[in-house]
Formats: C-alpha cells, sequence, structure tokens
C-alpha cells in the first residue's frame, strides 16, 4: 500500500471515531422543529397553552423550566408584566425497542441450524429512550391577579432567575 492510501485510511479511521465519540446533547431553547423546542397557542379568553418537548437527553426539570421561561417570554412579549398558571402537566414517553441476533447464524452441515437445536440461542437486548413534555395552562395579565388561579408568577423574576440555566442555538455555535 502506498503512503498516500495508509494517510486516507488513517484520516477516514479518525474521523468515525471522534464521531462515534460524540455524545447527544440535550434540547436547546429553540422553537419547536422536528423533535424538539417550544411553541405556543392560543386558546381563547386570554389563556395560551405553553409547551416544551425534550429529546431523550433533556430532563424533566429542564422541560418544565424551558416551558416556564418560554411563559415569562410571551408575557412580555403580550405587553403583560404576570402570568397565572392554571393547569400544569409533565408527559414521560418512553420508546422501548427490543432487538434479536443470533451471534452464529451459521454452523452446523453446510452452514445450517436446525432449529431444535438450542445450544447457542439468540441473544437480544432491550433499550428504553424517555422523553418529557411539559405545558402549561397560562393566562398572561397585568394588575390585579384572575379569580381561582394557580400560582402566579413575575415574568421579570422568572426571566432572571431561570436565564442563566438556558441553553440556545447561538450559545452551543459560539463554543
Amino acid at each position: 500500500m502506498s503512503f498516500r492510501m495508509v494517510r486516507s485510511v488513517a484520516v477516514l479511521l479518525a474521523t468515525l471515531l471522534l464521531g462515534a465519540c460524540a455524545a447527544p446533547q440535550a434540547s436547546l431553547y429553540a422553537p419547536l422543529a422536528g423533535r424538539d423546542g417550544y411553541a405556543e397557542e392560543e386558546l381563547g379568553k386570554g389563556l395560551y397553552r405553553v409547551k416544551f418537548q425534550g429529546n431523550s437527553v433533556t430532563s424533566k426539570e429542564r422541560a418544565e423550566n424551558y416551558a416556564l421561561y418560554r411563559a415569562a417570554e410571551l408575557t412580555l412579549e403580550l405587553g403583560a408584566f404576570r402570568f397565572a398558571v392554571h393547569d400544569r402537566l409533565t408527559e414521560r414517553y418512553t420508546q422501548v425497542t427490543r432487538e434479536r441476533y443470533d451471534p452464529y447464524p451459521f454452523y452446523g452441515p453446510y452452514g445450517y441450524r436446525p432449529p431444535y437445536y438450542s445450544a447457542y440461542a439468540t441473544s437480544g437486548f432491550q433499550t428504553e429512550r424517555t422523553a418529557y413534555l411539559a405545558e402549561l395552562t397560562v393566562e398572561p395579565f397585568t394588575g390585579i391577579a384572575p379569580r381561582d388561579v394557580g400560582k402566579v408568577y413575575e415574568a421579570d423574576e422568572v426571566i432572571r432567575r431561570l436565564a442563566p440555566q438556558i441553553l440556545r442555538p447561538e450559545d452551543v455555535a459560539a463554543d
């Protein structure tokens, strides 16, 4: 083999190894695009549903904090200073994958294994991926809190408290 070919193979192997070592990353704070991100919808009568869908690496707490942060941002965008949380829901989605494989697919006479022969049974493994969806039903307001509401938050205070924990795509791109 020539030096050029050896160098090309070495570069290819190094690239594959580095790509294999890349760890998955928790969801970033961004609008819903694909599988993860935040979204909101107007329900009427001043109510909004704010959602944050995390990926399999995003913790339940992070999904809930991102939804609360988005509710505070939405409140300020609407010109209000406070918001009431009427309903709070965090759903857990778990995907279980079971795989079976035969470590010795060909053996015996003529590469055939009779179905009754179980000395080398097939092996299997199972993986689980859990993702969280945090939903809040909020009512932005200014002044006196509406009647019969849940917890009331100051939007500025929520943003100030949670801002250090928020990871945006532009923060990752800068690294």
